[in-house]
């Protein structure tokens, strides 16, 4: 019988109280000692009958159905390889026995079986009674152990035959020598993730009811993602608050005695980019310099390199397949996992294409950097091979230098030979994976840089360019940048010595500003998260998911941008527990979890810290958020001095009086501003309900029609019905279609006539129907035009009204 409920003693280290005979040793895998290989025990004396082993299989444990096919390969019938489905057993999700963690004295974990994984576990325990040795080959990283112990205390397998296999890749290779050389379960990389996963239990249950009574209900505050949200927050008040900086340069365009163009600009320098600060300084250098003579005062010539990119990474990955891919950070670890876990390769079968994709370390196989090579010398010729391998340094601290980099399992399968097994979105990750691989093994860049002074009277003017003598490793691949670096756009400058005379084609003044920080992207926040060392490569994609799920943030333009929630939150979050939100905090905490791991630090502690602090957090004693104006109170102002206060409600912001509840004047912050909504205008549109005339009103949401014989008679109109286009719905050729929106406020286009015609579309229509069928017209291409109802072409140019542009 399987124990639903294992209460967890920090004083047996990691065996549960009276329920299980799993008992790891103190230091399981010492650095540079050969792994251990577990005989089986025997006994003395009589025992019970036990099962026919001859004939029995080696059970494997692993997380995924997709691996184990993989794997179940590779090993062959002495084995049956098991899918968990991830995690067995977790600490409790109903908090009325408590959160599932108590402190008293010492620290203790109630786990729960999962009900998904009840039904796998009592099959694991009956299989695992005749099996000689039961492996479990979960992932290589904390949270894989701890799905292993998991799995070896709820289904009570005997130590004896418990063995721990792990490796970075799923290669035949790989998985044969992992098995070969099993351990035991690491204790230390399981308390590690028993003490993330107990303090984010704390904060979570201790912090989130307070957000749900005084913010919002289903909002969360988790101790990684509340300091990601603090990020967002910080630079999007940084951005408000920028002030910009104007500054003037002086271009100037020469020639040659042949004609070549060179560009060249006044000032140049960084540390004198305000020397020209206003539009009278900009003139009085265009005035000195306009009759002068342009003559090349010094020309210096230098030898840049430029070394590939380091191997992918976890949050380098995540970056990348952003900029270049368009990927989010989830649907990136979506496919990476697809590719570790194994493509169906037809007469090979499942085979896995990329090494563990949560990884923080940049090393390399020496096998792997071997094959590199030579793909390196096969398919682009010996002079962008190296003499000698080239290996990075990790930049994370505490990475696990166990792990490899993101890499092709093998670097001969090149993305051409597995397209045709590959979904598009598949190739183009495993293509970046690739070429990113081959090009860490590939000489350097080596470009020719020229820098040109233009002597003009008083001033002296740059001129800059850089030409590629040797592409080296960019044959294959660059990386992408945020930002272009000045040196990417410079070209290519005609022969010029110093002495020579350049003729002035033209001498304009340019204005310029300075500009606040971007916004982050999901790729630069994942960056930023790493440098601060918040978060580890297994926790990014799940932060981003967060923020969105949770509506703390919207994509702008590919840019976060807090919402009015998101921002509220961190503030409440960080009166209520700064801690929480404080970035040196939460890595200092990331830290801790290192040690940890590595056996340096017990965990116990930092559970008593989050607990001991928030223990005494209070919800009644909490305030809601508010913030104080010098708008006078309408009703008792006058008599008072009361003033409205800013609140924030279920919908959002509003003004209440600050004596309430003895005075409950409340308005909305528009009014408080200033700002009435228009009067109501009476139309000439009958009310689809009761036939009255409808009004043209402005709500929440912004202007609409409803029914002057409101609130008796509730009919409403979208002005899009009355006002938009006519374009007829090519399903029922009766209604138009009209912008609508969903129960979740996202906007599609369907037909008016809805319900007795459902035709909906999420594409924006153009603002003009299809010239053939009058049917709703959708862009195609960069100047492109479609019916989507007779699938006509037509170019955007040539339509009657549309001008070429489609609306937003």
């Amino acid at each position: 019988m399987i124990h639903e409920k294992a209460p967890y003693s920090a004083a047996s280290r990691l065996t549960p109280l009276a329920n299980t005979r799993y008992k790891p040793g103190p230091n399981p895998h010492p650095a540079g000692a050969p792994a251990p290989v577990f005989p089986l025990k025997t006994r003395t004396g009589p025992v019970r009958e036990e099962p026919d082993m001859a004939n029995a299989k080696n059970l494997v444990v692993v997380e995924s159905p997709a691996k184990a096919k993989t794997i179940g390969k590779y090993l062959g019938p002495d084995y049956v390889v098991r899918a968990s489905m991830g995690h067995v057993r977790d600490l409790p999700k109903s908090t009325k026995g408590g959160l599932g963690v108590e402190v008293n004295g010492g620290v203790s974990l109630t786990y729960a079986v999962i009900a998904r994984a009840k039904k796998f576990l009592s099959e694991l325990k009956r299989d695992a009674s005749g099996a000689p040795a039961v492996f479990l080959a979960t992932d290589p990283d904390r949270e894989g152990e701890a799905i292993a112990w998991h799995i070896a205390e709820a289904a009570k397998i005997p130590p004896a035959r418990a063995r721990r296999v792990s490796f970075t890749e799923i290669t035949a290779s790989a998985v044969r020598e992992a098995f070969a050389h099993p351990r035991e379960i690491d204790e230390r990389l399981v308390n590690a993730q028993q003490a993330r996963r107990a303090v984010d239990r704390i904060v979570g249950y201790r912090l989130s009811p307070v957000l749900w009574r005084k913010v919002r209900t289903g909002l969360s505050a988790g101790r990684v993602q509340s300091a990601a949200l603090r990020l967002v927050v910080d630079r999007e008040r940084e951005i408000q608050a920028f002030v910009p900086r104007e500054h003037w340069t002086v271009e100037a365009g020469l020639e040659t005695e042949r004609g070549e163009g060179v560009a060249a600009r006044y000032p140049f320098l960084e540390r004198e980019k305000f020397a020209l600060p206003d539009a009278d300084s900009a003139a009085a250098v265009v005035s000195a310099v306009e009759g002068a003579e342009w003559r090349v005062a010094q020309v210096k010539r230098a030898e840049k390199r430029r070394n590939p990119a380091a191997p992918f990474i976890t949050s380098t990955l995540q970056q990348e397949a952003a900029r270049k891919l368009g990927f989010g950070a989830k649907k990136t670890m979506m496919i990476a996992q697809q590719l570790y876990e194994g493509i169906e390769m037809g007469e090979e079968g499942s085979v896995g294409l990329i090494t563990y994709m949560r990884t923080d370390s940049t090393h390399v196989a020496e096998q792997a950097l071997h094959e590199l090579a030579d793909v390196v010398r096969a398919r682009f010729g010996s002079e962008y091979a190296l003499d000698k391998p080239r290996r990075y340094k990790t930049k994370a601290t505490r990475a696990q230098e166990a792990h490899e980099a993101i890499r092709p399992t093998e670097a001969n399968r090149d993305p051409e030979s597995v397209a045709r097994v590959l979904s598009r979105d598949q190739l183009r990750l495993y293509t970046l994976v690739w070429q990113r691989s081959v090009a860490s093994q590939m000489q350097q860049a080596v470009f020719d840089a020229v820098t040109v002074d233009v002597a003009a009277g008083p001033h002296t003017f740059r001129a800059s360019g850089q030409t590629v003598r040797f592409d080296g490793f960019m044959r294959v691949y660059t990386e992408g940048r945020d930002e272009p670096a000045e040196d990417e756009e410079a070209g290519a400058l005609p022969p010029l010595e110093e002495g020579q005379v350049l003729r002035l084609a033209s001498l304009a003044p340019v204005q310029h500003f300075t500009e606040p920080p971007p916004r982050y992207s999901e790729a630069s926040l994942v960056k930023a998260l790493e440098e601060f060392g918040i978060g580890r490569p297994s926790t990014y994609a799940q932060i981003m998911s967060t923020l969105n799920d949770r509506k703390y943030v919207t994509s702008e333009r590919k840019r976060l941008v807090p919402t009015e929630l998101g921002i509220v939150v961190c503030d409440f979050l960080a009166d209520v527990y700064p801690k929480v939100v404080d970035l040196e905090f939460t890595a200092e905490m990331e830290g801790e979890l290192d040690k940890i791991a590595e056996g340096d630090l017990g965990w116990e502690h930092i559970v008593r810290v989050f607990w001991t602090d928030l223990e005494g957090i209070k919800i009644e004693k909490t305030e809601r958020p508010t913030e104080a104006t010098e708008i006078p109170c309408p009703e008792c102002g006058a008599e008072t001095g009361a003033k409205m206060q800013k609140r924030w409600g279920r919908y959002g912001w509003f003004l209440s009086c600050e004596r309430f509840p003895d005075c409950k004047a409340r308005m909305s912050l528009e009014e408080g501003d200033g700002e009435k909504r228009p009067e109501p205008q009476v139309t000439e549109i009958p009310c689809p309900k009761c036939g009255k005339p409808l009004l043209r009103r402005t709500g929440r949401f912004g202007p609409f029609l409803g029914c002057s014989d409101y609130p008796k008679c509730k009919g409403v109109r979208s002005l899009d019905e009355v006002e938009g286009p006519e374009i007829r719905c090519p399903t029922c050729g009766q209604g138009r279609v009209v912008r609508k929106r969903s129960k979740k406020r996202r906007a599609f286009w369907g037909c008016n006539r809805y319900p007795d015609c459902d035709y909906a579309m999420w594409e924006p229509p153009l603002p003009v129907p299809c010239p053939s069928c009058s049917g709703p017209l959708v862009a195609a291409g960069p100047g492109g035009a479609k019916c989507a109802g007779c699938s006509a072409e037509f170019a955007r140019a040539d339509l009657p009204t549309a001008g070429g542009e489609s609306p937003s």
